[in-house]
């Protein structure tokens, strides 16, 4: 075995590379139950005007911020990220779940859900496109074969 020799390209006409589609699967899983819970929860949204008490950058497109709203005579906190930077103190709509109003966002959670729906589209784009190549590089692998034995 040479430890130092080049590397083994990827077999892409064996079905052991459909595992690559694993970690995609998971995306899927994770993402689509995410956006039932916001979807969910949109049903039953509400509104309350809150302060923003912290908002720094988060990742590299986006704030995360962190906020103080009133629910019912009760404060909650929450954190959240945003499009914009939003300075100390500034007053924001917050999302919250009637129910539980310690689920709350910046963001409407309609928009968050459909947006998480839309990666788990283009995640399960992805799967079908990785299992239509490995198929395609096993078909041809069969048109080469055939031929050499003639």
């Amino acid at each position: 075995m040479d430890i130092f020799g080049p590397r083994s390209k990827i077999n892409w006409k064996s079905w052991h590379s459909l595992w690559y589609a694993v970690p995609l699967l998971f995306g899927v899983f994770v993402f689509a139950s995410r956006a039932r819970v916001e979807n969910d929860a949109a049903i039953m949204q509400q509104t309350s005007y809150g302060t923003i008490t912290d908002c720094e950058r988060c990742g590299r497109s986006g704030y995360c911020c962190n906020y103080v709203f009133p629910v019912d005579g009760e404060q909650y906190t929450g954190s959240s990220r945003s499009d914009t930077y939003l300075l100390f103190g500034h007053t924001a709509v917050v999302y919250y779940d009637s129910q539980d109003p310690t689920m709350s966002a910046l963001e409407d959670f309609s928009r968050q859900s459909r947006r998480d729906r839309n990666f788990v589209y283009i995640l399960l784009l992805m799967i079908v496109a990785l299992v239509a190549f490995v198929l395609y590089s096993k078909a041809t692998d069969r048109e080469d074969s055939k031929q050499r034995r003639t």
